[in-house]
């Protein structure tokens, strides 16, 4: 009988690791269907998609889907080659200047961009946003419902479990007003949240190859997820140890299990120590192999002008590569270059525009190198920060890139909300949530005011608009700020709980004026004492726990 009771017990373990933690499918379902639905009626019986089209809240040249629809356009329609230049007699459809998206994006939305030239039909387009949404709801529901699993299963979660916490992560990115609208407007940036939600995804599954295209697909449609490279490859790590831990434990404890757990375990630490490695060296040579494929693959649909679908791409393929290697670049500087270099400066969300408009001539290099250095000096520091949780780090570097790239909107402040909300534990030692959510309120009903007073009734100037794109870089940067806070508190209280035991069990002290009192612990004393001592057991066993956990 006492036998047979530990395998019981260790049967039942693995089992709640693996589908009884798992929230209700229905209510995902429910979810994703009401989100859905209210997307597609949006679309289908009102004018809130041509009313949020152009919004600079929502759009930039970037991501505008007036800009796609150019870039599509001049794809097929380029421009006559000006003899003697680089292009070697090939049309090239961005030597106009005006569009700046990826061409990876132009076979991908071939179909749909060419009904709306034709017919001015705009379902394909609705169908295809909508679900984009849909798959980024689902991924965060994964990447929530993976996170919460591996606490679980390390023993490290302060909480009790909260089945419904991964579809409320997901209700919340779907229903957020900032998702809704850069749906609605048809924006490029809620392709890049699902290629960047994915990448995370990979990460968490422990895929190096799923990794490796997800984000350079992602980077090649947005080109900042190129920062979070080393945190994505120290999360893919981690995951790796943990799926190997997890699995080798549920194996070992599992009822069939006939060899003795105790020389099972001892190779335990060896077998999480070689995934962890085997990861870093599969993410090191996979995902630069990705990039520059990804690279040569654009490069090859730019020089292939004149029909985008992919069909008439790989029949190009060959001409594509009698090409030399040296050529065919152009398209490089309008796609990326001028996000580094600003080149548009179109009002939005940002901070560029305005500055590098008032700016002299002469010191803008300067200012470009400190704006992009700015931004890219955030990485080193929290990839050794937190690199005991890389998704944190994530997270937070989402955010900073959301306040200081060059061409923010608001999906990029939703992805970063969505992101936070994984972390549901450090809501409780935010010290400043009110402010920052009136922050948010307030750049958000006032952001349409300040530009219709700008731009349309002539009764202000642009220090309106920049003045509150400012109070957007506020709002972002101090939530920011209070979530790297909360988070070290919650550290500290979650690796300290015998100091906060002891300060609340504290045994009187014995009086110094009396020498002949007897200072041994009294009857009144003894559970003081005994809460001392069971609180010094705990902290030996938490520490034993956390070594085993984090090899």
């Amino acid at each position: 009988m006492s036998s047979t009771a530990p395998a019981r017990a260790a049967g039942t373990a693995k089992v709640m690791t693996a589908r009884a933690l798992e929230p209700s499918r229905l209510a995902l379902y429910l979810v994703l269907l009401c989100a859905a639905a209210l997307r597609l009626g949006i679309f289908a019986y009102t004018l809130a998609p041509q009313v949020l089209e152009d919004r600079p809240e929502l759009s930039t040249p970037f991501s505008s889907l007036r800009a796609l629809r150019e870039t599509h356009y001049l794809f097929h329609h380029p421009p006559s080659p000006i003899p003697g230049t680089a292009s070697g007699g090939i049309p090239d459809p961005y030597s106009a200047g005006t569009v700046h998206h990826s061409p990876l994006l132009l076979p991908l939305l071939h179909s749909a961009l060419q009904r709306m030239h034709r017919s001015d039909d705009v379902l394909p387009t609705a169908l295809i946003w909508t679900a984009a949404d849909v798959v980024a709801g689902w991924l965060l529901f994964r990447i929530c419902l993976t996170r919460e699993v591996a606490l679980w299963a390390r023993k490290t979660h302060l909480w009790s479990w909260d089945q419904s916490r991964a579809v409320k992560v997901a209700a919340l990115f779907l229903f957020n007003p900032y998702t809704l609208a850069t749906c609605l407007a048809r924006s490029t940036v809620t392709l890049e949240v699902v290629a960047l939600l994915a990448t995370v995804h990979a990460a968490m599954a422990g895929s190096a190859v799923s990794l490796a295209l997800h984000w350079a697909f992602s980077s090649l449609i947005s080109l900042y997820p190129t920062l979070l490279l080393p945190m994505l490859i120290q999360l893919a790590r981690r995951r790796a140890g943990e799926c190997v831990y997890e699995r080798e434990v549920a194996r070992i404890g599992s009822a069939n299990s006939t060899a003795k757990p105790s020389r099972q375990l001892g190779f335990l630490v060896d077998r999480v120590r070689s995934a962890k490695r085997f990861m870093v060296f599969k993410c090191v040579v996979l995902m630069p192999a990705a990039l520059a494929g990804g690279l040569w693959l654009s490069r090859a649909i730019a020089l292939s002008p004149g029909d985008a679908s992919i069909r008439a791409l790989v029949g190009n393929i060959a001409t594509v590569v009698q090409v030399p290697l040296e050529e065919g670049w152009a398209w490089t500087e309008q796609v990326y270059g001028s996000v580094l270099l600003a080149t548009d400066l179109t009002p939005n969300l940002g901070l560029w525009w305005y500055f590098f408009m008032e700016i002299f001539d002469h010191f803008r290099d300067f200012f470009l190198l400190t704006f992009n250095v700015h931004l890219a000096c955030y990485v080193l520091p929290f990839s050794i920060k937190y690199r005991q949780d890389p998704l944190f780090g994530i997270t937070l570097m989402s955010g900073v890139m959301a306040v200081f790239k060059s061409y923010p909107t608001l999906g990029d402040h939703a992805v970063f909300l969505a992101l936070l909300s994984l972390h549901s534990q450090i809501f409780e030692y935010m010290r400043y949530p009110l402010v920052s959510t009136l922050t948010y309120a307030y750049c958000t009903c006032l952001s349409p005011a300040f530009h219709h007073l700008w731009l349309t009734a002539g009764s202000a100037n642009a220090n309106f608009f920049y003045a509150i794109t400012l109070v957007w870089a506020l709002g972002g940067g101090m939530l920011v700020l209070d979530a790297m806070w909360a988070w070290g508190r919650e550290r500290w209280e979650k690796e300290r709980p015998p100091i906060r035991a002891r300060s609340k069990v504290q045994p009187k002290a014995p009086v110094r004026d009396e020498p002949l009192l007897d200072t041994d612990a009294s009857d009144g004393d003894a559970p003081a004492v005994a809460a001392i001592d069971a609180a010094e057991r705990d902290q030996k066993e938490n520490r034993a726990r956390r070594v085993v956990v984090q090899v």
